[in-house]
């Protein structure tokens, strides 16, 4: 096929067939033939000017793009960097100055001038003190024959192998003779010399059995003191352990035994062990300086000397170890001690003659003399206690001042303060509620026995007049029988004379009349003890409504401590030292100790269900976080939110590297609190101030210069802020929980 073009017109034109590769087609190529032209006209015209190329620009833009990258995978990755290291050194170099691992900026490029300028003036001056070599010329038929020479293969020949004879001839070893001159040399006369005799002294025997009689009795005292001190410790703690109805006179002597032959023990062993001491040092000291005896038995005595030295020193550490425990358990015991024996002279006191050694004490007398002291005794021990903990409290602030660490010292001193006192509370509330409610059953069972006692007065009394009216009617004729109206010799003349002196009808009248005022008598009695129960009954329901508000206030106040002390938890957990907190736990404690309470109900509602399974991000990993949203912000400040071309982004993070971080004052009525316009703020005064208040502890308020950003460093900055506001959520429920749990605390003092 033959493609024919408009140039075929022109005769200074060449037509020239040519095949093309091993297709079937051809093509016509169009040649100039050589020729000249002139020029026709006055001037030529000005060729058009090439518009320029922007290829050195992007192709600079891009290989700096990329050696960023690179730069900063081998940064990141050890593996790249290791490879860089062993294959291309220089690419490493120029990392570690990238991130100045090594050095700054500054002395790298002094270094590189020093060098720079050292080179030079060795290359045109030369160096100081050295002549420069002499340079002989060869030719260049010399070089190409000794390169033949040397670059020409060569041929590789194995070692000859060694050969070893099967049989060698062992060579005699001969004494040289060598003729030389004898020199006489006179010398004076020497006696032999005799070997001394080594004699074994009586005391070093002595001392040696002495030493081991000793050492095996003081090994075995103190393996049995240790055993006695171990069986008193395991003693005196079942005795402590044991409850009252258990335990057994017999116990507390046992306990005085295993003491006594433990003291026993210890003092022989100890005086055995003096003596095994002096007798290995005395020993010691005579092989040093040199005694008399065979090699062997001083190379056994010291042997024996070593080891009953770790023998007695081992013994002595168990011994110690294992009466540490005695000395810590006997401490607490004397002050137990100490206790019974004052509560027994107390009772003593009291109660004389009273049996204390009884398993059921018969107190004989008033018990409320016993109460009232009882309540005495604890008003002066709380008195007491409250004075020890004024001036603990004066010690903890007087070493807190003395000290850096404040916050930490005070919050430890607050808990255990916390906790002592919750702990005493609760001792108090069961004792006193125990004796509350021994005093209403004795005051009832006193009031029962006051009761019955009136009654059986009552009727003693009834009985007692009913007794003497009978008597008075039965003597009643005989008084009237020594009158002079009638002379009763019978006993149908005295029923006569009664019958005159005194009718049935008063008789009856009368024993009515006396019968009706003993009835109003016992009545008007009963009436004013019914009186006195009543105002008793209304004493106690006073009482027991008392105790019952009594009971409600500090059941209340003791929920108000256990929520704070939830809320307290939770809030801690936020101050972690780990990076990412599980409140789970906290949110369940915080649940069961705020349960019915609507205000503790509706700030659980409001925290998120995922917070429960993924947790929160604690206060320091929120500080690190900062760092790197800070650096990515600042990356991306030119970047909007609907993003942009690779240049800009490649631009922002050149902005990033060369901004020179010189920010300015923040306002003081910006730092108030007061109105102010942040419409004008850019990304890195935002950032600027959300690092100052970061820097100062004030999360919300870097929080909220943080949602300010717009665009991409918003983009970038929304984990941390989904983060940060999750775990200000976390905070401040648990401060608030603190504060209603305070106010509810302070509403039942």
């Amino acid at each position: 096929m033959y493609k024919f073009t408009n140039h075929l017109t022109n005769a200074k034109l060449v037509l020239v067939r040519r095949h093309v590769g091993e297709s079937s087609c051809a093509a016509l190529i169009v040649m100039r033939a050589p020729h000249r032209q002139y020029a026709t006209k006055d001037k030529c015209d000005a060729a058009p000017k090439r518009p320029k190329s922007t290829k050195l620009f992007w192709g600079a833009i891009g290989a700096t793009v990329l050696t960023g990258a690179s730069i900063v995978y081998a940064k990141n990755s050890p593996d790249a960097r290791n490879w860089l290291e062993s294959n291309i050194p220089w690419a490493n170099d120029v990392v570690a100055l990238v991130y100045q691992e090594n050095t700054t900026y500054w002395k790298a490029a002094t270094n590189q001038f020093n060098r720079t300028t050292t080179y030079l003036s060795h290359f045109m001056f030369g160096k100081e003190g050295v002549t420069p070599p002499e340079v002989c010329s060869r030719s260049e038929q010399d070089i190409e024959k000794d390169a033949a020479i040397k670059f020409a293969k060569k041929t590789y020949q194995l070692p000859p192998p060694v050969i070893e004879p099967l049989y060698v001839e062992e060579k005699v070893v001969t004494t040289p003779q060598i003729e030389s001159k004898a020199t006489l040399v006179q010398t004076d006369k020497c006696e032999p010399q005799t070997a001394q005799e080594v004699k074994i002294t009586k005391d070093m025997v002595e001392l040696e059995q002495e030493m081991h009689e000793n050492t095996k009795i003081a090994i075995d005292n103190y393996k049995l003191a240790t055993q006695y001190c171990a069986d008193y410790n395991k003693a005196l703690f079942k005795i402590i352990e044991a409850s009252l109805d258990d335990l057994d006179k017999k116990y507390f002597n046992g306990l005085q035994g295993l003491q006594q032959q433990m003291h026993n023990a210890h003092v022989k062993a100890k005086a055995a062990s003096a003596k095994a001491k002096c007798a290995i040092e005395n020993l010691d000291r005579m092989i040093k300086t040199g005694m008399k005896a065979p090699p062997e038995s001083q190379a056994t005595t010291k042997r024996y000397i070593k080891q009953f030295r770790a023998d007695l020193t081992q013994a002595e550490k168990n011994f110690s170890a294992e009466q540490e425990k005695s000395v810590i358990s006997d401490k607490y015991w004397n002050k137990v001690e100490a206790a019974r024996t004052m509560f027994k002279d107390e009772l003593q006191a009291l109660f004389p003659g009273l049996d204390l050694s009884a398993r059921k004490l018969n107190i004989r007398g008033d018990t409320d003399v016993l109460l009232v002291y009882a309540l005495k005794r604890i008003q002066f021990l709380q008195n007491q206690l409250a004075e020890a903990q004024t001036i603990r409290d004066l010690k903890i602030n007087r070493a807190i001042e003395c000290h850096d660490e404040k916050a930490i010292i005070e919050a430890k001193a607050e808990d255990i303060i916390m906790a002592e006192r919750m702990v005493r509370e609760t001792e108090f509330m069961k004792k006193s509620m125990l004796i509350q409610a021994e005093a209403n059953r004795q005051t009832k069972e006193a009031l029962k026995k006051q009761l019955e006692i009136q009654q059986e007065v009552m009727h003693d009394r009834i009985a007692k007049k009913e007794k003497e009216v009978k008597i008075f009617f039965i003597f009643l004729p005989l008084y009237f029988q020594t009158g002079p109206q009638c002379q009763i010799k019978s006993t149908l003349n005295r029923q006569a004379c009664i019958k005159r002196l005194m009718p049935v009808e008063e008789a009856i009248e009368m024993m009515a009349n006396f019968n009706r005022a003993v009835s109003e008598q016992v009545e008007a009695e009963r009436v004013e003890f019914k009186k006195e129960l009543a105002a008793m009954a209304g004493k106690l329901k006073a009482i027991e409504q008392t105790l019952k508000q009594r009971a409600a206030a500090e059941a209340e106040a003791r929920r108000s401590q256990s929520l704070w002390a939830a809320a307290e938890a939770l809030l801690a957990a936020t101050r972690r030292p780990a990076a990412h907190a599980k409140v789970d736990n906290e949110l369940t404690a915080l649940a069961k100790a705020g349960k019915d309470d609507k205000l503790v109900e509706s700030v659980l509602k409001g925290i998120p269900a995922d917070v429960r399974e993924k947790g929160i991000a604690t206060e320091k990993s929120l500080r690190d976080r900062f760092e790197t949203l800070e650096k990515t912000a600042m990356k991306v400040a030119l970047v909007g939110r609907e993003g942009a071309s690779l240049p800009v982004y490649f631009l922002s993070w050149v902005q990033s590297l060369l901004l020179f971080k010189q920010f300015a004052e923040i306002p003081q009525e910006e730092l108030e609190n007061q109105p102010t316009d942040f419409t004008k703020l850019d990304t890195f005064d935002i950032i600027h101030r959300a690092r100052y208040h970061m820097d100062h502890g004030n999360l919300p308020a870097a929080l909220r210069y943080v949602n300010l950003l717009q665009g991409a460093p918003r983009a970038a900055a929304k984990p941390w802020l989904d983060a940060a506001r999750t775990h200000l959520e976390i905070r401040q429920a648990a401060e608030a929980v603190m504060a209603h749990a305070s106010v509810s605390g302070l509403l039942y003092l």
